[in-house]
């Protein structure tokens, strides 16, 4: 049976609709992965040729909300030219907002998708009735029928590994449907791939209100956070590389490495140190910081921590986020990872409608108390449908921007989110001066041009000079950095300004 997956996202880092496109594969299924990131739905026309000359009997498509309205517009023309083909959606946006999708396709898979996918294909293909299939949400008499969700995988080793250059992948140019090669990935993906993803966990310790993990454990009621053995991980990690002879460093998305107990991270790190030789970055959360493993970590090849502080305000943290962790606890964790002598990204949440004055200001004051160098990875707060925030602001009546098109990278231009942009670079004795000052008639023409130093040179010598620190002070690799970097920061800063 032939199927056809596609997503709209931006570049080639899709690794749930890999993970869906390697499953069905070692089931002898023949899939294809489209990647259609041309904003012209003329361009789609590509696609419905592909269908048709391919023999394509089921399309599916992998949905984040940010790509809700160009699914959309793909999806009315796919279904008056193949009404016979069934289109199934799957994906966050999929779990948290099954009607909206069903408003536009047939069949729609809810939360963790390989076993789901595969029972539905094998049900279509062998003609037998899905209705009551567990994971899915359909139509029926103009009703919704939202059946309960697939009990979750725990072994998640069994699951084949997503290649970041699979076969059967495609990408839309130039009005055609192409084979992707290394050329075509290499200038599709972030950092030119030299950074390839890899996740080892699935689940969150965590249930921030914001996340779309809230939205995962409502529906699934236990969702734990499962691992993988260190063997799977080393073999995925072992192959990654030799496919991929320029990975500069690997980077492992799960949304907190450090999850796994003592013996896993000495294990791992034993394994990595005497088989890998490329350095890694991981996320975790301040709770799970401790000197002993991040010292582990770091001798095996360790060179970056990305750290969620979200907001300085405790009462922010845990009465609107649910994040149940105190600002002193973070800064703890950031002279950890200081002492260590690894790089650090740190995550804070702005333009936050929860917030006052006074919340924002305890936010600046903590990020001064961070030991430098460091950067900042500064978010504009989304209320994505599903999540318990986005619950409690429809319950308050508050007003906020549809998060289908919201863009969380775009920062309101305010001046206090200007100082805490400025704070990893501008000494706290000259921003602490601006906060004093901020209301006087002159200081906002003055912050925007310390805000422009700031960016234009500052901000770029500063992160230069964390990387450098971050392999270890090799000059080759960072400069080589600058090329794969410089590109995704560009055309971000791009994206951010449309």
């Amino acid at each position: 049976m032939n199927i056809a997956i596609i997503s709209f996202q931006d570049n080639l880092d899709i690794i749930g609709a890999k993970y869906i496109h390697a499953f069905l594969m070692s089931h002898n299924y023949k899939s294809h992965l489209i990647l259609q990131c041309d904003p012209d739905c003329s361009s789609d026309a590509a696609i419905f040729e592909f269908i048709a000359d391919n023999k394509i009997e089921i399309v599916g498509i992998s949905l984040m909300s940010c790509e809700f309205f160009r699914a959309c517009q793909f999806a009315k023309e796919f279904k008056s030219r193949f009404k016979a083909i069934p289109l199934v959606f799957g994906g966050i946006h999929a779990t948290i907002a099954p009607d909206e999708c069903l408003s536009v396709g047939d069949i729609v898979v809810r939360g963790e998708g390989e076993h789901t996918i595969l029972e539905l294909v094998r049900c279509i293909e062998e003609h037998r009735d899905f209705s009551e299939l567990a994971g899915i949400c359909l139509k029926q008499n103009n009703q919704l029928k939202s059946n309960p969700p697939r009990l979750l995988e725990i072994d998640i080793d069994k699951f084949p590994f997503p290649k970041h250059l699979p076969k059967y992948m495609y990408v839309v140019r130039k009005k055609k449907v192409l084979g992707v090669n290394k050329d075509i990935f290499r200038s599709l993906s972030r950092y030119g791939g030299a950074f390839p993803n890899i996740i080892t966990t699935r689940g969150c310790p965590f249930s921030c209100t914001y996340c779309c993990n809230s939205a995962l454990k409502e529906l699934y009621v236990h969702y734990p956070v499962r691992k993988r053995s260190v063997t799977s991980v080393i073999s995925e990690i072992l192959e990654i590389i030799s496919e991929h002879k320029d990975c500069l460093a690997l980077n492992i998305q799960d949304d907190c490495f450090l999850t796994y107990n003592n013996d896993w991270i000495y294990e791992f790190s034993r394994q990595y140190h005497s088989k890998v030789h490329v350095p890694f970055v991981i996320r975790t959360t301040p709770r799970h910081i401790n000197r002993e493993n991040l010292t582990l970590l770091k001798e095996s090849g360790l060179m970056m921590v990305m750290l969620g502080l979200q907001s300085g305000s405790d009462r922010v943290n845990q009465e609107v986020f649910k994040r149940h962790v105190t600002t002193d606890t973070f800064l703890n964790a950031t002279r950890i990872i200081k002492s260590a002598g690894v790089a650090a990204y740190y995550d804070v949440i702005l333009d936050n409608p929860y917030e006052t004055e006074e919340d924002v200001l305890k936010t600046l004051k903590v990020i001064l108390h961070i030991p430098k160098p460091f950067q900042l990875q500064l978010f504009s707060l989304c209320f994505y449908q599903g999540t318990e925030l986005h619950k409690r602001a429809i319950k308050d009546g508050l007003s906020f921007k549809d998060p289908r098109v919201d863009n969380y990278g775009q920062l309101t231009s305010t001046t206090l989110n200007k100082l805490i942009c400025m704070t990893p670079t501008i000494p706290a004795s000259i921003i602490e001066y601006f906060i004093r000052h901020r209301n006087s008639i002159f200081m906002p023409r003055v912050i925007n041009i310390f805000m422009l130093f700031n960016t234009v040179i500052l901000k770029p010598v500063s992160f230069l000079r964390l990387m450098h620190r971050a392999f270890g002070s090799k000059l080759l690799k960072t400069i080589r950095l600058i090329k794969y970097f410089g590109k995704t920061a560009i055309f971000t800063k791009l994206k951010n300004w449309e």
